[in-house]
């Protein structure tokens, strides 16, 4: 088990050797997560995400959101947070940043507090503003969330019991040709091991996609190969003949990416897996903490992520499999983070930052298919992002709802009571997502008395929102709000 001073673990996240009077949140969801995609995709994310940001250094004396252009949405809710964590908050350009800066005649450098520290948007602030950057330093992070780099670097660890899938890397050009090849491997695979009732599969992953944006499921059952593009299953189309699927595969992807910025594709072999945690973890002066395993949800019939929860294993063979895999989950990713300062020539006692991993868990077939193949059960690591989530991010809204510095000990504390994020709620057509948070906001105010939230993350359809503490009963409080608003 992790040993963590005392110190470490009731310092504030974003604290730093002098006191920083101005504190700016960049949520770059856009630019960041997805630097390689195309513009459109770009646009529609920052759309649904924009006003999703709850990793707001608000302990500083002035609090600024750093954004691209004002928009009534997002001064409504800058006004709706600033509610909620009981601190003025205001947007701005970096013109305006650059003109508060001389403005508040501030001491020290401001610190900022970015969604994800890609090299891009590290340079891009550095040339702007005198700001130092919360997170990750930009060379680590490029090659972690990069899917394809990330691959080869759990090979070249070749760390045990934590591995990537079988999987190949092909420039999208050749892509129908390499997943045809692969495809027949994986089939010749099933009928050594005398597994041919494995689904035979595959996922298609832009090496700069992110949040299933720019990827594509592929599986066969019967005669019928399904395609479920971007995790969306209200998109998903069938067919009968796999050079046909993986035709319409490229031509997704490639609507998808940025060809001059990034050109491969990760190929994996459908994992029939018994469940697929997250977990996250908090680098800090040279120690690490973790904050163990997270539920994720997901929509029948895709692996895209919607949501997420506190874990609660779903049966008692998961929670088994929690028991004998979490604590080796946080060691290997601990020496994976430690590997990758060392490559990046980075010292690791200078970090601060968050990382995430999605993991996955052999089912029955898959661990009867490593039996086969003379291997031990092992834990498939599915990404990693070196980034704030939807999970983490939450946990900061909450912290700042509940008044409560951001430690690794409030963390975890929240994560205890229980928490459950949604960025993808669905709304009735006839329901106003403003008028919606309003009420949010007033039975918000009345839950909070006993340890319960309901926070409106975006006012949008599908609606994002928080709950925590009661679980249960703040979902049956949002359920009653939208019932009388639909009908209203």
């Amino acid at each position: 088990m992790e040993q963590l001073s005392v110190q470490i673990n009731d310092t504030s996240l974003f604290a730093t050797a002098l006191p920083r009077q101005l504190g700016i949140a960049f949520h770059n969801i856009g630019s960041g997560v997805l630097r390689a995609s195309n513009p459109e995709i770009i646009l529609k994310i920052k759309a649904h995400y924009g006003e999703r940001c709850g990793h707001i250094p608000w302990q500083c004396d002035h609090v600024r959101l750093l954004v691209t252009e004002h928009t009534p949405a997002a001064q409504e809710q800058i006004a709706y947070q600033s509610q909620l964590f009981g601190k003025q908050m205001q947007a701005a350009t970096i013109e305006e940043l650059i003109r508060d800066q001389q403005d508040l005649s501030l001491e020290q450098a401001a610190l900022i507090v970015p969604y994800i520290n890609v090299p891009e948007d590290e340079s891009w602030l550095q040339q702007m503003l005198p700001a130092e950057s919360w997170g990750l330093p930009g060379q680590m992070v490029s090659i972690l969330k990069n899917k394809a780099d990330f691959y080869c670097l759990l090979d070249d660890y070749a760390l045990p019991d934590f591995q990537a899938p079988d999987y190949r890397i092909a420039p999208i050009t050749n892509l129908i040709q390499q997943a045809s090849d692969f495809l027949k491997e994986i089939a010749e695979l099933y009928r050594e091991t005398n597994l041919t009732q494995y689904p035979l599969g595959i996922m298609l992953r832009a090496a700069e996609s992110d949040g299933n944006y720019g990827c594509c499921l592929l599986y066969q059952r019967g005669a019928v190969i399904t395609l479920v593009p971007n995790g969306d299953v209200s998109l998903t189309s069938d067919y009968m003949r796999w050079p046909a699927a993986l035709a319409a595969a490229q031509q997704h992807l490639l609507a998808t990416m940025d060809i001059s910025k990034e050109t491969r594709i990760v190929l994996s072999r459908y994992i029939e897996f018994a469940d697929s945690p997250g977990m996250s973890m908090v680098i800090m002066q040279g120690q690490i903490a973790s904050l163990r395993w997270n539920g994720q949800i997901q929509k029948e019939g895709s692996k895209a992520c919607v949501g997420t929860t506190t874990y609660q294993p779903q049966n008692a063979l998961i929670a088994q499999l929690r028991q004998e895999y979490e604590d080796q989950t946080i060691a290997c990713f601990e020496q994976l983070l430690r590997l990758t300062a060392r490559k990046c020539q980075v010292e690791f006692n200078s970090l601060c930052g968050l990382a995430n991993i999605d993991i996955m868990l052999p089912g029955p077939l898959e661990e009867e298919l490593l039996k086969q193949r003379g291997q031990k059960a092992t834990l498939y690591i599915a990404e990693c992002n070196p980034r704030w989530t939807n999970y983490t991010d939450a946990i900061m809204s909450i912290l700042g709802a509940n008044r409560e510095i951001p430690t690794i000990n409030t963390m975890r504390a929240t994560i205890q009571r229980e928490l459950q994020a949604f960025d993808k709620y669905e709304l009735p057509a006839t329901v106003d997502p403003r008028r919606l948070r309003d009420r949010i906001a007033e039975a918000d105010e009345k839950l909070k008395y006993h340890g319960t939230r309901i926070i409106c993350r975006m006012p949008k359809n599908p609606l994002g929102v928080i709950f925590a503490g009661d679980v249960a009963h703040a979902q049956r409080e949002l359920i009653h709000i939208i019932q009388e608003l639909a009908t209203s």
